[in-house]
């Protein structure tokens, strides 16, 4: 009995597998930057990767623990941040959904083994992890993942060009009004004190700048 109850149970095992499979499939395929994917080369990522729902609040990273993985972000909105001297939190990254990359700690891109950075999910968001190596190893041997990852790795350059330079020479306000236009979906989701640590502004000086914005908008209307 307890054998065929065994035997029984392989199909629906199999099917459950199957299924992950396919959803994982259709979930690459609608990420906007595996679009450029064939359905070979996304079966290749998706059989080398692994599905993670982080709840709020959840650390993937955390300081002096390794992790060596790389990921991309298929829904949700995460934070990568580090404290200080002093203990007070500077977030360097709010990445989204919106602004989907392959992505990795901090401290990867320099070849550092300690970590000071945390990742931690703003809201609940599902990732998908890959081992470095494995990734790396099918970059080289699939041109279309190969382009993906160079096309991420420009783009984390593009961001902190962009954010030194708003830091060097423009003011808080041209920060977040610019933020509000091209974060939108961040803007409209994340901790405001988290918004205001990630422009370099205090959590008041956001709200005055906040409620000018909309009386501006409100003016407009009339």
């Amino acid at each position: 009995m307890k054998s065929s109850w065994r035997l029984n149970e392989y199909p629906c095992i199999i099917f459950i597998i199957f299924t992950a499979v396919i959803d994982s499939f259709k979930t690459f395929r609608n990420i906007s930057f595996f679009q450029e994917l064939s359905d070979e080369e996304i079966t290749i990522l998706v059989n080398i990767s692994t599905p993670k729902l982080l709840q709020r609040k959840e650390k993937l990273a955390e300081p002096g623990k390794s992790f060596n993985q790389l990921f991309i972000l298929s829904h949700g909105l995460l934070r990568f941040f580090f404290d200080d001297e002093d203990g007070v939190e500077s977030n360097l990254f709010l990445p989204s959904e919106k602004e989907a990359a392959i992505m990795e700690s901090p401290e990867s891109y320099a070849n550092e083994n300690e970590g000071k950075y945390t990742i931690e999910a703003v809201l609940e968001s599902q990732i998908f992890l890959f081992n470095k190596n494995e990734f790396e190893e099918a970059a080289f041997q699939n041109r279309g993942i190969y382009n993906v990852y160079l096309k991420s790795l420009k783009q984390i350059i593009s961001i902190l060009k962009v954010r030194t330079e708003q830091f060097c020479s423009t003011s808080p306000h041209s920060r977040y009004e610019e933020f509000l236009e091209t974060r939108p979906f961040t803007s409209q989701n994340a901790n405001r004190k988290y918004i205001a640590n990630f422009l370099g502004i205090t959590p008041n000086s956001l709200s005055r700048m906040t409620a000018r914005i909309h009386k501006k908008r409100n003016e407009r209307k009339k």
